[in-house]
């Protein structure tokens, strides 16, 4: 059962996505049971109609999860560094070059480093 846990973190883990695991979990016990004693057809594809729905469902969670992270993460500000970013816009470097910098030195994803990029731009404004 570790296997399909081991996905997602236990603290950001939804009910909905446990009730899905769990649930994901049963069927294939039970499709696993059927196979080796009952063979029943109807059981079989029943059970295997309803993975094929849960994996779609299992597949759209974390996307919509990690929307929300994305829209939660907060940088905090630091002076010195957004100096040196406007320093090296004022100097004629691109876009590209400072989101680089920064995801360089911030240790951020492109789509952070963007964010923080258009948050200093602003400031400077």
């Amino acid at each position: 059962m570790g296997i399909f846990f081991n996905k997602i973190d236990s603290n950001k883990r939804s009910k909905y996505q446990t009730r899905l695991y769990s649930c994901f979990t049963v069927l294939i016990i039970i499709n696993a049971i059927n196979s080796w004693f009952l063979d029943w057809l109807w059981l079989y594809i029943t059970t295997s109609s309803v993975l094929v729905i849960l994996v779609v469902f299992l597949l759209k969670t974390p996307k919509r999860d990690l929307e929300k992270e994305w829209k939660q993460l907060e940088i905090e500000k630091d002076e010195a560094f957004e100096n040196r970013v406007n320093l090296m816009m004022m100097n004629g470097r691109s876009d590209v070059q400072a989101i680089k910098y920064i995801r360089k030195e911030k240790n951020l994803g492109l789509l952070h480093a963007k964010q923080y990029l258009d948050r200093i731009k602003e400031s400077k404004e």
